[in-house]
């Protein structure tokens, strides 16, 4: 389905569920037993001593590039395509080059401004395996948690919106379809 006809309903849908899923990271951060993203094999990267800003998690995917997750939202790239960066605020995926998180990134604002990717199809390409990499990484933490953590993750949230923690790898993985049938003349309204 073109995304013109289902832009706003795709776009409400990512951000609601990436708004969750950064909470979701956040308590996984915070879990007495351990930290679940150094378990899931992402490394740390505190902002400098006196500088404020987000801590920086990193994932090295062998030979497919990297993930990084902050406050504020994540970026997913590869060394052939480039990478997706996605604000968990607004979910409007922006192409960039990877060489363009390189240096460290603490802050919302140092992120660069996105660009058209050379080959359109490849913004709809990185944002849907990222929103996939999201919806195994929650299968993970069921699976190695259970539900009743991430139930206990989101009793502890205020926001009265929010999707069951068991259909929540479902609803990664629908709007990864979403995306995917999004077609290119529509393309720069999802991403403005």
């Amino acid at each position: 389905m073109p995304l013109g006809s289902i832009s706003g309903a795709l776009r409400g849908q990512g951000q609601k569920l990436l708004h969750q899923q950064c909470w979701n990271w956040g308590q996984d951060i915070l879990r007495p037993e351990g930290n679940l993203l150094l378990e899931a094999g992402f490394t740390k990267q505190r902002p400098p001593q006196g500088v404020t800003g987000s801590t920086r998690y990193v994932l090295r995917l062998v030979g497919a590039g990297c993930w990084m997750l902050w406050g504020f939202g994540f970026f997913y790239g590869t060394p052939d395509l480039g990478g997706v960066y996605v604000n968990r605020f607004q979910f409007r995926p922006r192409w960039m080059g990877l060489d363009a998180v390189e240096e460290p990134i603490w802050k919302q604002d140092m992120i660069p401004s996105g660009e058209l990717p050379p080959d359109p199809s490849v913004l709809l390409k990185l944002a849907s395996t990222a929103v996939r990499r999201i919806a195994d990484y929650e299968d993970w933490v069921l699976d190695r948690c259970g539900l009743p953590y991430r139930l206990a993750v989101l009793a502890q949230w205020r926001e009265a919106a929010r999707m069951a923690p068991e259909r929540l790898p479902e609803a990664w993985r629908a709007l990864a379809e979403q995306i995917e049938s999004t077609s290119w003349p529509h393309l720069r309204e999802f991403s403005r």
